[in-house]
């Protein structure tokens, strides 16, 4: 009898990479040394992975590679900068590897917009060289647009979770979007398996359910309310009103849906069922991550317009 060796189901590969991420995710954002460097460089990396991702995609769309490299580098730039600004303000005299000189550096990085513009130019400008160089017209307005969409959609919207870390007890903050994004994920599943008859008709995803997508914006609401309950009872968090919270909780819950059906879109018009396989069981990094880009950036404005109106 000849043995074969047993291959690993797709349950088991999804819970173990599903841990690894989650642990090394919770590590980068709960430790507080090394200026948040573990938080910057996870980042950073499931960023770039990301984008080279959205390069296939976009290249399986039109059966032509495009060249990742620009992304890449502009993914890399435009975090280190936001996450530079961020740091700014605890580089202080008395921390590790303090100097002054690099204090003043930082302090041109601190919210100065017109090195933004100008990292945003130099892009542009660098963009069309490259297409220029090529010598070559088909797919320029493709290819010109999936450059520009590629840093809006990953680094952009990603970097907003040291935006959203940057304000006051700002792990609080992450730990609740993260719970609402993945309680609407849980919640619209469960609840369409157990009580979806009426389809909704998204070309994107058609088994999509009225009632899926009801049920499981109270389920996740009630979750997230629960969460803040429980983490208000036992932990010194910001304070809001049940209502906030729960409004709060419905714009992550449309925001989640937008991720997820906005990735399925890309996906669907390149012909492909999965971003890539980076992720064993998960299939690729942006479909792990389809609804944290939108709904971590709507998570970071509606708590600042909500502390702007209580200063008003």
């Amino acid at each position: 009898m000849k043995y074969r060796p047993s291959h690993m189901g797709e349950t088991p590969k999804r819970v173990i990479s599903g841990l690894i991420i989650a642990g090394a995710f919770i590590f980068g954002i709960t430790y507080q040394g090394m200026y948040m460097f573990p938080l910057f460089a996870f980042t950073v990396t499931f960023a770039v992975l990301g984008v080279i991702e959205f390069y296939q995609l976009a290249g399986a769309k039109i059966q032509h590679r495009i060249p990742p490299t620009l992304g890449i580098i502009s993914t890399i730039a435009f975090l280190t900068f936001v996450y530079l600004a961020w740091q700014a303000k605890v580089y202080v005299p008395g921390q590790p590897l303090y100097s002054e000189g690099f204090k003043k550096v930082l302090n041109l990085v601190k919210f100065n917009y017109a090195l933004l513009g100008g990292l945003i130019f130099v892009f542009l400008f660098a963009l069309l060289k490259i297409q220029l160089l090529k010598n070559k017209v088909e797919h320029s307005l493709f290819i010109l647009a999936v450059y520009v969409m590629s840093v809006i959609y990953i680094p952009f919207t990603f970097s907003h979770l040291f935006l959203l870390y940057s304000l006051d007890n700002g792990l609080f903050y992450v730990w609740i979007v993260t719970w609402a994004t993945a309680m609407a994920d849980t919640g619209g599943y469960f609840m369409g398996r157990a009580f979806g008859k009426h389809k909704v008709g998204f070309a994107v995803s058609p088994n999509k359910t009225y009632e899926g997508y009801i049920l499981g914006g109270f389920m996740q609401m009630g979750l997230t309310v629960l969460f803040y309950f429980v983490a208000k009872t036992y932990f010194t968090v910001p304070h809001y009103s049940y209502f906030e919270i729960a409004l709060f909780s419905l714009i992550i819950y449309l925001a989640s849906i937008l991720g997820d059906l906005s990735e399925s879109m890309l996906k669907r018009d390149a012909g492909i069922k999965d971003s890539g396989q980076m992720i064993p069981g998960h299939g690729g990094v942006l479909d792990l991550l389809d609804a944290m880009l939108i709904t971590i950036p709507a998570a970071y404005y509606y708590f600042y317009v909500v502390q702007e109106i209580r200063h008003l």
